[in-house]
């Protein structure tokens, strides 16, 4: 019996026999079987939000933020509390003011007696002051040799700058540019503004060139702390050059971030972001670091909970098995809180972990066992595959539970994207991960940025060379193995 195919763009045929009847019944019903799941996966697309996916909060839909959970209300006032202690403006010591203004009351009391001072109130007012920019000429003098008539020029000096902008102005363009967010329009607009200097968009935007050479040596520094470190957190995000995508990959440490630019979201380009790197790696789920040892690989719960969330949103059975899931998975980031807050010394914590481990592995098996070849059954079977990156710290000490500070160090950089035409060149593509590694790990080792990069485009245009180095702390050592 030749197996019948309904086309709905036709009218439905018309059986002539029982036969065409049965046949036209199994077509009818496969057809309703698929158009049920083709209705359950778009639903599932049409309820994705930040809260179930990677998605970010961004892309939800107006309705999708207005059922958002809220904070329940505390019933107190907005600001300051009962109680709350002030926190005012510490006085400048006298040696760091500029002018000092003197007030005296009447000599005379007005019942005749003489006013004796004994005391002052201090009252210190902050302002920014009339700026403008300073200009340097620097003539070079030539004349000619009365006997052999041969023409002597004066050179400029090695600490002179060839071009018109000295290295604080360059080092503030690109400041405004990365750290602020401006475009090279709105910086041309805030320098004829504040400092009366008029330079094209074109001058603005070559200003920027020497800088990524000067860079280099702080950038290679940047990204071998990060490598040498014992724990790191990666991950990465899209942005459009013209019609062709690439990727912004991120490893951070607390002390350091290391951005780099790539044309893949593969695993090419995930090897080039490790480079050597041998401590524990926190990451999403992004298969692109799958080659990375198991071992020191530690998967984010976040994420996981937020993949069973997904699950928990179905209906029937697979909602109900996502939903206890969703719950395991929130106990596990309960107690492993707990645990890590201890110290990694509470025994009753540790081992209500290694209970919720063997509760949520064979949960996951009997799940993927029920659902077969379902989408909830896949999903079951990959959280088993990459089970051994789930409990990675239970193993070492100190290990996070969550990529939470890879996507903070990213933050940033989609700020940027947002509100900019971003990058629409190859050099502006080297320009911003070297610009957001040094302002991100300026932050994180509380050193002013602009200072420091004053500092390096100083020696690039005066030296032509670049010796400072970032002051690094001391690296902390590789997690300890507490036993699985």
């Amino acid at each position: 019996m030749s197996k019948l195919v309904i086309d709905l763009s036709q009218p439905a045929p018309v059986p002539q026999s029982l036969e065409e009847a049965q046949q036209l019944i199994a077509a009818l019903w496969q057809l309703l079987v698929e158009l049920q799941k083709r209705q359950a996966e778009l639903e599932e697309q049409l309820n994705t939000h930040s809260e179930n996916s990677s998605k970010p909060p961004s892309q939800d839909s107006p309705k999708q933020r207005a059922e958002r959970p809220s904070k329940k209300p505390t019933g107190r006032a907005k600001g300051a509390q009962p109680g709350h202690g002030k926190h005012e403006r510490a006085l400048l010591d006298a040696s760091a003011v500029d002018r000092i203004e003197h007030y005296y009351p009447q000599s005379q009391c007005a019942c005749g007696g003489e006013v004796v001072m004994d005391g002052y109130r201090r009252h210190q007012v902050f302002d920014l002051p009339e700026v403008r920019y300073q200009v340097v000429e620097h003539r070079c003098y030539s004349g000619c040799c009365r006997q052999c008539k041969a023409r002597h020029r004066a050179a400029l000096p090695d600490d002179v700058p060839s071009g018109q902008m000295g290295p604080g102005l360059i080092a503030w363009i690109s400041l405004l540019n990365s750290q602020y967010h401006l475009s090279l329009r709105q910086i041309e607009s805030l320098l004829a503004e504040q400092w009366q200097l008029d330079f094209s968009l074109g001058a603005i935007s070559e200003a920027q060139a020497p800088v990524i050479d000067w860079l280099l040596p702080v950038y290679q520094q940047i990204g071998d702390q990060v490598r040498d470190a014992g724990v790191a957190h990666a991950d990465e995000t899209s942005h459009f050059r013209g019609k062709s995508r690439y990727w912004l990959w991120s490893l951070s440490t607390p002390q350091a971030a290391y951005f780099m630019t790539h044309y893949s979201r593969g695993k090419q380009a995930a090897r080039e972001l490790l480079g050597d790197f041998d401590g524990i790696l926190v990451t999403d789920r992004h298969g692109a670091y799958n080659d990375y040892d198991a071992d020191r690989h530690q998967y984010c719960w976040a994420h996981i909970i937020r993949n069973l969330e997904k699950i928990s949103g179905r209906s029937g059975q697979a909602g109900e098995d996502g939903t206890y899931l969703l719950r395991l998975a929130r106990l596990v980031v309960h107690c492993g809180k707990r645990w890590q807050h201890s110290g990694c010394q509470s025994l009753l914590y540790r081992r209500r972990l290694q209970r919720l481990r063997q509760h949520f592995q064979a949960t996951l098996e009997r799940t993927a066992t029920t659902h077969g070849d379902t989408r909830t059954g896949h999903a079951c079977r990959k959280l088993l595959r990459d089970s051994p990156r789930l409990w990675t710290f239970l193993k070492y000490q100190g290990v996070p539970m969550t990529n939470n500070a890879a996507e903070q160090s990213l933050r940033p950089y989609v700020i940027w994207r947002k509100i900019s035409f971003f990058t629409q060149s190859h050099r502006g593509n080297q320009f911003r991960p070297m610009m957001l590694s040094l302002i991100e790990t300026c932050k994180r080792l509380k050193v002013n940025v602009y200072q420091t990069l004053r500092t390096v485009c100083w020696q690039g245009v005066m030296e032509g060379h670049v010796s400072f180095r970032l002051p690094f702390p001391a690296l902390a050592c590789l997690p300890s193995a507490s036993g699985a």
